[in-house]
């Protein structure tokens, strides 16, 4: 009896001293894991980024290439590589994209052309593990969620050889689109009968001018419009695994643009495709087929409309963050007062940069300017910087158009622009005589109406701070050994 009770203290001794290997490495692993837990917290960075002040996308591309530093420093991740990207110039709107699944905030600092006709960005960022590998869908919604959506049009152009009457398969697709990435969609013909309606009761009431201005539809329904030029066919049928499958074959072009410059953002020719669909109804068949072309992912038919939704939003942050490209239009202005106009806006505080583009002392000139004003804020600028002597004909978001003070019947008194809260510094950079940029020090501006620049997200209601983890990981271990410690009790009762 006193051997069997020996040997089965050796063998509880044995049991404990394996139970006591095995529970070191798991405790080793809970501390190391409460201890990451702690140690992940998001990290700020202070990112550069530029480009050639010369080309159309400049502002944008500078942009992304401060936030493509930013992911390098705060995450370690090179977004470039991670991204599939070859060409930084050609694709920098999907770097753009995949960047907003690591930066969760940001500031710009500073903006503007430099004298060396680079266009720099510098941003303070709050940078975190991130989302690696992100969906074009998801990195959309996620600009989306942190930036808000500009109002978007469609206009398309669709015919479909061998389909029965309209298909809009095409417009049912980024119809869909918008709503996954709770873009904020126009129906423009929609609003266009509203108009009319509302103009037929203008009309009732005598209100005849306020009639015609409405069916003119000079108000600006939506900030982008998208425009897709589809053209497909059905060319018969191929044999699949013994199986008959209906052919169709597609090319479609698109391009998004400005509706109040014409400004032409991005044009992109999707590459034609000829795929096969096993419905049997040709409708449903040709609409399958077209839809693969413009979801991409596919070798033939590569990112499909998606490069067009990323350039929108591309250059859609870049207003936001940047200031608005506004375009001026003064009638009959004289040469003097031309360049009066010029040098007062590149010294007014919010302004980046002014670019004269064409001048006509008895028609129209024309100005574009980078700013961070409204145009109430901006037109207030102008016709103080005139003195009174112009004033407002027409205005939309991004498009100012001017007459003489007499030639409007308005006298004009030398507003000033209104200050506000809530600024943000800001490098001016003006353009000099020479047609060079002037780059001005960062100082704090008066905001009119400022667009947002930094990203807000709401925080998750499941997150938990970083000590209550440590905590739930110390909780753990403590369970553990008391668990050891009851078997060990249990073990000496048994040896008794």
């Amino acid at each position: 009896m006193g051997l069997e009770v020996s040997q089965f203290c050796r063998y509880a001794e044995e049991q404990k001293e394996s139970t006591m290997n095995k529970m070191i490495p798991l405790i080793m692993l809970l501390g190391l894991w409460s201890f990451s837990v702690v140690s992940a917290e998001p990290v700020q960075v202070i990112a550069e980024g530029k480009a050639p002040g010369d080309i159309a996308s400049a502002r944008e591309q500078a942009l992304t290439d401060a936030l493509r530093d930013a992911v390098q420093k705060g995450a370690g991740v090179d977004v470039i590589s991670s991204s599939k990207v070859t060409d930084f110039v050609l694709d920098y709107d999907r770097v753009l994209a995949a960047s907003f699944g690591f930066v969760k905030t940001y500031t710009v600092l500073e903006g503007g052309l430099g004298d060396d006709g680079l266009y720099r960005v510098k941003i303070r960022a709050t940078v975190d593990k991130g989302q690696p590998g992100v969906q074009d869908k998801m990195a959309l919604q996620l600009i989306v969620r942190a930036k808000g959506s500009p109002r978007v049009a469609l206009e398309i152009d669709e015919l479909i050889e061998g389909i029965p009457g309209a298909s809009g398969f095409c417009q049912t697709w980024f119809e869909q689109a918008a709503r996954d990435m709770q873009m904020n969609l126009v129906d423009v013909k929609r609003v266009g009968r509203q108009d009319d309606r509302l103009a037929a009761r203008d009309q009732f009431f005598g209100d005849q001018k306020t009639a015609d201005l409405r069916r003119l539809g000079v108000a600006q329904q939506a900030d982008f419009i998208i425009q897709a030029k589809v053209r497909g066919r059905s060319v018969g049928t191929d044999d699949v695994y013994g199986m008959k499958a209906g052919k169709y074959a597609f090319s479609v072009d698109l391009r998004a643009i400005r509706p109040d410059t014409g400004v032409i953002l991005v044009s992109i020719p999707v590459p034609s495709f000829e795929g096969l669909s096993a419905l049997e109804s040709r409708n449903e068949g040709a609409r399958e087929v077209l839809f693969k072309l413009l979801d991409g992912g596919q070798a033939q038919t590569k990112d499909g409309a998606w490069p067009l939704f990323r350039r929108v939003f591309a250059n859609w942050i870049a207003e936001l963050d940047l200031g608005a490209i506004m375009r001026l239009e003064f009638k009959q202005i004289s040469d003097s007062e031309f360049d009066r106009i010029h040098k007062a806006l590149g010294g007014t505080p919010k302004i980046t940069s002014v670019w004269p583009r064409e001048f006509d002392s008895k028609g129209l000139s024309f100005m574009d300017v980078e700013s961070r004003l409204d145009a109430s804020a901006m037109k207030a600028a102008v016709i103080e910087g005139l003195g009174g002597a112009f004033a407002i004909d027409h205005t939309t978001r991004n498009y100012l158009q001017f007459v003489r003070a007499a030639a409007s019947g308005v006298s004009n008194t030398r507003p000033s622009v209104t200050a506000g809260q809530g600024d943000r510094p800001v490098t001016r950079n003006s353009q000099n005589e020479a047609g060079g940029a002037e780059v001005g020090k960062t100082e704090e501006s008066p905001a009119v109406s400022p667009p947002p620049s930094t990203i807000n997200p709401q925080p998750s209601s499941s997150s938990l701070p970083p000590w209550a983890w440590a905590l739930i990981g110390a909780g753990v271990v403590a369970v553990l050994v008391g668990v050891f410690m009851l078997g060990k009790k249990s073990s000496g009762w048994q040896g008794r």
